[in-house]
C-alpha cells in the first residue's frame, strides 16, 4: 500500500509540474499565421498600401507578430519575377497571399490553387475566369473589384466638364494588357457621347511614356487619361510631372497621382481597400473558404482636385466641381 501511495503522489506531483509556468514555457509555441505581401515594384512605391493594411488588421484586434507575421516580397518592377516570388511565399508556409495588383493576384493564382489570394482586382474576375462569379467566387481568389468599367467614362466626363474646349484625348495604355481591348472599346463609348476622339498612347516602360509625351503636341491631344497597369502604376510621378509640364490637364483613377502633382483623380480610394481587405484576411484566418466570401467593391470612391495643378496650368475649376470635390489640395 505504501508503495501504490508513493506512486499516486509522484504522479499528481508531475502534473502540478505541467500546469505550472515554467512547464507552460516548456511546451512549443503555437505558430503564429504568415501572411504573404506580393507588389510587383519595390517597398517605397506606395507605401501607405502596406501601412493601411496594418491599420485595418489593427483595428480588428489583429497584432502584428502576435496574431500573423507578414511575409513580404519586392518584384522591382519586373513583373516576370511575380510568380518566382509567389512560389517563394508558399514555400514559407503562408496562410494566404495579399496580391497588391492585378499582375501580382495572376502570377499567385497561377501558383497555386489552395492557398487564397485577395487583393485589388482592375479586370473583371469572372470574364477573366478568377472566379465563378462576384457573389460567390468559388475558387481561391476573392477580393476587391475596382469596376473601371463605370469609372472611366465618369473620369471623361469630368475632364471635359474642367476643360470644355477639350477635342482628342491621349490614352495612356499598354495594347498587351488582358483588359486592354474592353477598356478601349467602353471608353470610345462613352467618348462618342462626350464628342471626344480618343488617340491611343502605347506605352510598356519609362521612355515609352516620354515618347508619348513628346509627340503630344504633334497629335493635337489635350487632355489625358490612363487606363490601369503596371507601366503607368510604377512610373505615376513621370506621368504627372509630364502632364504639368506639357499643361496638360489629366484625369486619374487613384488620388496617388493627385498627389504627386496631377490635376484630378476619380475613383475608388486605394488605402481603403486596403483596410477593406484585412477584413478578408481575418475571415480567412479563422477558416472561412475564399470561394465563399464574395468579391465587393469599393466602400470609398472619390473626387480629389489639385487646385495648386490647376492655377499653374491656368484652368479656372467650376465652383460646382469643386463643391463636389472630396478634397481638393490648395
Amino acid at each position: 500500500m505504501g508503495q501504490f501511495r508513493r506512486r499516486r503522489f509522484l504522479a499528481a506531483l508531475g502534473a502540478v509540474a505541467l500546469s505550472s509556468p515554467l512547464a507552460c514555457l516548456a511546451q512549443p509555441p503555437s505558430k503564429v499565421p504568415q501572411i504573404g505581401w506580393l507588389k510587383i515594384q519595390g517597398p517605397r512605391h506606395s507605401p501607405a498600401q502596406l501601412m493601411a493594411f496594418r491599420a485595418g488588421m489593427n483595428a480588428i484586434g489583429l497584432l502584428e507578430g502576435r496574431d500573423y507575421v507578414l511575409e513580404e516580397r519586392y518584384a522591382d518592377g519586373n513583373q516576370a519575377r511575380l510568380p518566382i516570388l509567389a512560389a517563394e511565399l508558399l514555400s514559407t508556409g503562408v496562410s494566404l497571399i495579399v496580391a497588391t495588383s492585378q499582375p501580382s493576384i495572376v502570377a499567385a493564382a497561377r501558383v497555386t490553387k489552395d492557398v487564397p489570394v485577395i487583393g485589388r482586382i482592375n479586370d473583371d474576375p469572372v470574364a477573366g475566369g478568377l472566379a465563378q462569379s462576384l457573389g460567390r467566387p468559388g475558387g481561391n481568389v476573392t477580393g476587391i473589384y475596382s469596376l473601371a468599367d463605370e469609372i472611366n467614362p465618369k473620369r471623361l466626363s469630368l475632364l471635359k466638364e474642367v476643360v470644355p474646349s477639350v477635342r482628342r484625348v491621349g490614352v495612356l495604355l499598354r495594347t498587351d494588357w488582358s483588359n486592354a481591348e474592353h477598356e478601349w472599346q467602353v471608353a470610345v463609348k462613352a467618348a462618342r457621347q462626350l464628342k471626344l476622339e480618343l488617340i491611343a498612347l502605347n506605352a510598356h516602360s519609362a521612355d515609352d511614356l516620354e515618347a508619348a509625351f513628346r509627340n503630344a503636341s504633334e497629335k493635337s491631344i489635350d487632355g489625358i487619361i490612363t487606363f490601369r497597369n503596371p507601366t503607368v502604376v510604377t512610373h505615376l510621378k513621370l506621368i504627372a510631372e509630364r502632364c504639368l509640364k506639357n499643361r496638360l490637364p489629366a484625369v486619374f483613377d487613384a488620388r496617388e497621382y493627385v498627389d504627386a502633382g496631377g490635376l484630378m483623380s476619380y475613383g475608388p480610394n486605394i488605402n481603403a481597400i486596403y483596410r477593406q481587405l484585412a477584413t478578408y484576411a481575418n475571415r480567412l484566418l479563422r477558416g472561412v473558404p475564399p470561394g465563399d466570401l464574395p468579391i465587393e467593391q469599393p466602400t470609398i470612391v472619390e473626387l480629389v482636385i489639385n487646385k495648386r495643378t490647376a492655377d499653374a496650368m491656368s484652368i479656372a475649376l467650376p465652383q460646382s466641381l469643386l463643391a463636389r470635390a472630396d478634397q481638393v489640395i490648395e
